[in-house]
């Protein structure tokens, strides 16, 4: 039998949310907000090493994580970028545990992700621990997208707003895409939010 494979969750929270009129991270949503169901759908995974990447407002934030049974890293430089958090994130948990197999990011601004997509990405990752396992964003690679050891050190390496663009989107890299539906819609305005609160409302009176 396969030994489990050793994953850390790294959950992107740095930002501004600078189109939305709100902290977004703390967005209402379902019984609490963004970030606290964010951290509950990967919960319901197998993953037990989490790891959250605050910046803007990070203590406003952090005072809502309290009771969570995770990490978390306060990016200085967060108006770097994603980019920027990403690396600064994966080098804090290198630090900390130096026998990962893989790390699996995720964003806080896709509230439909469901645990039983993640863990489909954790089980694709078994059979090809070598590989990116990412989603599928029609001609593109995107995140949650979990990434081998090999490619840690391309994590640390990354800057700017691009995030891990770079890297799952360059031909030189093995990469297994898997399809998310709707699960993928992210939420950067508040425009967007009042539409999901709508859509989700919509979904429950019918």
């Amino acid at each position: 039998m396969k030994k489990e494979p050793h994953i850390a969750v790294l959950i992107m929270a740095a930002g501004a949310s600078k189109r939305m009129d709100g902290i977004k991270q703390l967005m209402p949503w379902k019984d609490s907000n963004f970030l606290l169901e964010t951290i509950k759908t990967v919960q319901k995974t197998n993953l037990s090493s989490i790891h959250v990447v605050l910046g803007a407002n990070a203590e406003i934030i952090a005072a809502q994580c309290v009771f969570q049974d995770i990490n978390i890293i306060t990016n200085p430089n967060w108006d770097n970028g994603l980019g920027n958090s990403i690396a600064y994130g994966v080098k804090v948990i290198l630090k900390e545990k130096n026998t990962l197999d893989g790390i699996l990011i995720c964003l806080v601004d896709q509230p439909l992700l469901t645990p039983k997509y993640l863990q489909s990405i954790v089980e694709v990752f078994k059979m090809h621990p070598t590989k990116i396992i990412a989603t599928n964003y029609g001609n593109k690679a995107g995140v949650p997208a979990l990434f081998p050891k090999l490619l840690f050190q391309k994590l640390c390496e990354l800057e700017g707003d691009y995030g891990a663009k770079d890297i799952l989107n360059n031909q030189q890299h093995a990469i297994i895409q898997l399809e998310a539906g709707n699960q993928i819609r992210d939420i950067d305005t508040k425009e967007e939010y009042n539409q999901l609160l709508n859509q989700t409302k919509n979904e429950h009176t019918h």
